[in-house]
């Protein structure tokens, strides 16, 4: 499964980079991908996983001073993005979208 993940934050300069690896520590044991500013693919194996992404986002935007939004959407198996990339930024993409499809034999 996977599900996207987006996000505005008021910081800029240090205080936004600041910010931005605390996202990044959340992240950083589920393997994803970023190709835009603040548009994430995020593979998870569970829907608790999820929630606890969900969670620990909701608990840094209540801890930090700077307006930090941000939207997940439902978890989701399969499916194809489209738009506009470099042709290695869509294999990234589509190897995090078809991991819960290497696993169905």
């Amino acid at each position: 499964m996977h599900f996207v993940l987006t996000y505005d934050l008021s910081a800029t300069g240090e205080r936004r980079a600041e910010i931005e690896r605390q996202i990044d520590d959340v992240l950083h044991p589920y393997r994803h991908t970023r190709h835009l500013t603040t548009f994430y693919i995020i593979h998870v194996d569970t829907r608790q996983q999820w929630v606890d992404i969900r969670n620990q986002l909701q608990n840094l935007a209540r801890s930090i001073s700077e307006i930090f939004h941000f939207i997940m959407s439902p978890t989701m198996s399969g499916g194809v993005y489209d738009g506009f990339l470099i042709t290695t930024e869509w294999e990234d993409i589509n190897s995090i979208t078809n991991l819960d499809q290497s696993n169905v034999h």
